[in-house]
């Protein structure tokens, strides 16, 4: 089992000399917070997932992107996915969000039920467009990603990954930017 000792990571920093004092102390603070005694769990118990055929770096190595996946996905980072969708009479069957022009990427900001998207199940409120059909939106305008999606036709390539916390921030800035307008509206 692969064990990873803060306490000796603080050491061996400590005796290598290779972190000036002043920043070492608020190092062994960071080796022994909860965050990194979570990562340490996780590492731990991926290292023991992996293949024991292969050499100890390359297990560790594994165990590590494992780790780094795992938090970025916790964190609502995710790699992006290809989703094909027929194109109905009814359209896609989802609705976005945002736009170069409010300073935020794509996103989709429902799902229509009995769409063509929720009969697939693959795509997600929260999950950032980045590609109709093989043109970025990654930059664009609300309106030019709705045209590209409107204008599309047959089965339609997306390329989106999921960032719910993102979109729950950008909807938490647009609301308070609809009730400063309403306020100013009222005075």
């Amino acid at each position: 089992k692969a064990v990873v000792s803060t306490q000796s990571t603080g050491e061996k920093l400590e005796q290598s000399g290779q972190i000036p004092a002043a920043k070492l102390e608020p190092m062994k603070n960071v080796l022994k917070s909860d965050f990194c005694r979570a990562v340490r769990e996780v590492y731990e118990q991926v290292h023991e997932t992996v293949d024991t055929n292969h050499p100890p770096e390359i297990r560790a190595e594994a165990a590590a992107k494992a780790t780094v996946a795992a938090f970025a996905a916790s964190e609502g980072h995710a790699h992006p996915r290809v989703i094909e969708l027929p194109k109905t009479a009814e359209g896609l069957g989802f609705n976005v969000m945002g736009g170069k022009e409010q300073a935020s990427p794509i996103y989709i900001s429902r799902i229509i039920p009995g769409g063509a998207a929720a009969k697939d199940g693959n795509l997600r409120r929260g999950d950032q467009l980045l590609s109709v059909n093989g043109q970025s939106v990654e930059k664009s305008s609300h309106e030019t990603a709705v045209d590209l999606l409107k204008n599309a036709q047959g089965k339609v390539r997306l390329v989106v990954k999921y960032t719910p916390k993102i979109l729950e921030e950008m909807e938490a800035r647009f609301e308070r930017q609809r009730a400063s307008r309403r306020g100013r509206a009222v005075n």
